[in-house]
């Protein structure tokens, strides 16, 4: 008996061991993280376009802005470069309409590069147009005045001038070039065709861009044959040159 019971409290204190064991740690669940969803902007197309990309002096320049589908923003800029001082300036701004245009008119007084732009939004990208060149050209008019009398000769009105007080032509050139040449060239009618009598000769415009000159018999201008003059203006940075419409004179006695 004393031996069973030495062995009963051994398996008792063994079980009572065993039934305070410590349960085993938990293992801590992972933490969940959320990271925010990015943003991918796309580039919509934008394009500019012009009725004329060579106008004369005073004319209209046309243009159209074209913007393709964006989320919020629908309004577009456009702007422009001055050839001549290169100073930039915005010359339009609008909305485009349900077709994605912005048609915009400037007054054309010089040689310019004109872009537009989109400032973007929340899903599209800013973008800008490449530069496009609109040239300007100046306007070059010439007259002639005072004559005693006119005769239609070949599809042209010739004046007439006495060979002594010679012929009187005025010559403008838009817009103001003070200081700066024109060029003048006289064409004979002789046996039948033109020939160059006096080639290109220059003359400065004055304070108000003008310029007159005389053509008589004392400067070796012949009687009796048809001249016709011919006057240019080359050009500079802000304006493309041009050439007048020719006029026809004839020295009498």
């Amino acid at each position: 008996m004393k031996l069973r019971n030495t062995f009963g409290t051994v398996l008792a204190a063994a079980a009572g061991v065993i039934g305070m064991a410590a349960a085993p740690a938990m293992a801590a669940a992972p933490a969940t993280t959320h990271s925010a969803a990015t943003v991918v902007k796309k580039t919509p197309a934008l394009s500019l376009s012009f009725n004329s990309t060579w106008l004369g002096y005073g004319q209209w320049i046309e243009g159209t802005v074209h913007l393709g589908p964006t989320a919020t923003n629908r309004t577009v800029t456009v702007h422009a470069e001055n050839w001549q001082n290169h100073a930039t300036f915005v010359a339009a701004t609008g909305t485009v309409n349900s077709a994605g245009n912005f048609s915009f008119k400037y007054w054309a007084s010089q040689s310019r590069t004109w872009w537009a732009s989109f400032g973007g939004d929340a899903k599209d990208n800013a973008v800008n147009t490449q530069g496009a060149a609109v040239r300007v050209a100046s306007v070059t008019q010439e007259g002639l005045v005072n004559a005693y009398s006119h005769i239609s000769w070949g599809g042209h009105t010739v004046e007439l001038y006495h060979g002594s007080s010679g012929a009187q032509m005025g010559v403008k050139v838009t817009p103001n070039k003070p200081g700066e040449d024109i060029y003048v060239t006289a064409y004979g009618y002789y046996q039948g065709q033109w020939q160059l009598m006096d080639n290109a000769q220059a003359e400065p415009l004055d304070s108000s861009s003008a310029a007159g000159m005389y053509f008589n018999t004392a400067h070796r201008w012949p009687e009796g044959m048809v001249v016709r003059l011919v006057t240019s203006y080359k050009g500079d940075t802000a304006n493309v040159g041009s050439t007048a419409a020719p006029v026809y004179f004839e020295l009498t006695k």
